[in-house]
Order: structure tokens, then C-alpha cells, then sequence
């Protein structure tokens, strides 16, 4: 593994949303134009800089190219679980809400965006992209179960509505440093580290998000918000997200993915693009 640049320049936006592009078709985006609106509302492509900026830590690649379409996999995904988090909102009504979403509308756009998602990962190489495949998966097996527990009724063993965090934005923030890896050809116990990382990132991420600005307009929103219990718990995942780097830094080089997370943390809510 070559030195990376110590001052490299992130990937652009603008090129995961060439990827993301070219699997839309464009006669079902006119058909269904809360796609197209869902996935404006995420510019800042977080997810999908995090598929780079672990591929890019992990491979002797001078170009990010290699790892777009599975940041534009992860990209369509996060657009399906924005969608479903708001159904969820606005079927429960315990926020209250400034839009309002025809359901039908949203399931079939909800199933594009996720099927687009796998479509994204067409043109990875065969013997990357079953693995992607995979992942992907297994990533949104976990989603979906995590928007069923939403239901389960508060005092039983099942109920921890922080908990909802980890299991819809740290699983989203996991798989993006995993299809990285895998696109890096990265395995091994040090992987464990790595998508704990993201896993810890995007979970503190997130719930800052949803903490600072109306939870009617974040990605991932519970049905139920008890604040003091989710500052801890984004307290206790960024923790994790430094000491996994740490673990990690034993072995492979982090300048990148330090950066990144440095990057993420110095921004504001208002700055983070899940509005």
C-alpha cells in the first residue's frame, strides 16, 4: 500500500451523482418525482465520500473511480431509508410535521431507490460485486427489521428507541466503510475496526442531526426522542469511532479517514445535508 497524499482532496459530490445518474432511468424518474427530490435533499453525498475515503485509505488506487458506483449504491439507499423514516413520522404523528407524504408515492419511490441501489453496483468488476451484493443486503435486512421494531411496545425486553440510531444510520455508516474494504480488497480483523468507525460516525452523526434541527426534516427520526439518553449515546459512539481509529492506526495508515471524521465533526447541522 502506497503513502497517501497527506493533504488529499476529498472526492466531489458532483461525481457520485454522475454514478447515481446513470442508473436512474429517466421515464421512472418522471414518474416518480419524489426520487428525484428525495435524493437532492442529501448534496452533500456523506455516505458515499465515506466509500471513498475508506477505498482510498485502503488501496494503492490513484483514482477514486473504482469505488463511485458503490458510493452511489449507498447514496440511493440512504434516499430509500429517508423515505421510509418519514412514512414512519407521519403515520405515528408524535412529531409534528410540515410536509405530508402520499404513501403510496413513497413506497414505490422507497422501492426504486433501494432496487436502483443494487443496480448501482452492476458495473463493479464480478469478483467484487457479489460481495457488494451482498453487503447490501444484509445492510438493508437490518434497516428494515429496525423500522418493524418501531412498534414494539414500550417496558418489553425489544424496546430501546435509541437504539434505532445504530440500527439504521451506524448500519448505513458500517456498510459504507465495508463496501469501501471490500472494493480495497480489505479483509481480515482489522476490518472489525474499520466498521466500527463508521458505524460509531454515523450514529453520533446522525442523532446530532436530529437533535439540532426539526426532527421532522433528519433522515432518521424514532417515534419517540429522549434527549439526554441520545446525547450519551452519540457521546459514546464518537468514542468508539476515535478508539476503532486507533486500533487501526497499528496497521494501516488513517491520515484520510481522521480527516474525514474531523471534517464531520467541525460541521454544523445546518451544514450536514440530511434536511
Amino acid at each position: 500500500m502506497s503513502d497517501p497524499d497527506p493533504d488529499p482532496d476529498p472526492v466531489q459530490p458532483s461525481q457520485i451523482d454522475r454514478h447515481i445518474q446513470q442508473v436512474l432511468s429517466e421515464e421512472d424518474a418522471v414518474e416518480l418525482p419524489l426520487v428525484r427530490e428525495t435524493l437532492d435533499e442529501s448534496r452533500d453525498r456523506w455516505y458515499g465520500q465515506l466509500v471513498v475515503s475508506v477505498y482510498d485509505t485502503l488501496s494503492d488506487s490513484q483514482s477514486p473511480e473504482p469505488a463511485l458506483p458503490a458510493g452511489a449504491g449507498i447514496e440511493l439507499l440512504r434516499g430509500y431509508v429517508r423515505l421510509r423514516s418519514r412514512l414512519l413520522l407521519m403515520l405515528t404523528e408524535r412529531h409534528a410535521h410540515s410536509f405530508t407524504l402520499d404513501p403510496t408515492a413513497a413506497l414505490l419511490s422507497g422501492d426504486y431507490l433501494y432496487t436502483a441501489a443494487f443496480s448501482s453496483l452492476d458495473s463493479l468488476p464480478d469478483s467484487q460485486s457479489g460481495d457488494c451484493f451482498e453487503l447490501l443486503t444484509t445492510t438493508l435486512e437490518t434497516i428494515t427489521a429496525a423500522f418493524a421494531r418501531t412498534h414494539t411496545p414500550a417496558g418489553s425486553p425489544e424496546h430501546d428507541r435509541a437504539m434505532f440510531f445504530d440500527d439504521v444510520a451506524g448500519t448505513l455508516g458500517e456498510a459504507a466503510t465495508g463496501l469501501g474494504a471490500t472494493l480495497a480488497g480489505f479483509d481480515g480483523a482489522d476490518r472489525g475496526h474499520l466498521e466500527q468507525f463508521g458505524r460509531g460516525l454515523s450514529t453520533a452523526r446522525q442523532i446530532g442531526v436530529v437533535l439540532e434541527t426539526a426532527p421532522s426534516e433528519a433522515m432518521v427520526v424514532p417515534p419517540t426522542l429522549d434527549e439526554p439518553q441520545l446525547r450519551e449515546r452519540a457521546e459514546r459512539r464518537r468514542n468508539d469511532a476515535t478508539e476503532a481509529l486507533d486500533a487501526l492506526s497499528e496497521t494501516v495508515d488513517v491520515t484520510r479517514l481522521r480527516a474525514f471524521a474531523e471534517a464531520t465533526e467541525s460541521r454544523g447541522p445546518e451544514r450536514l445535508g440530511d434536511r
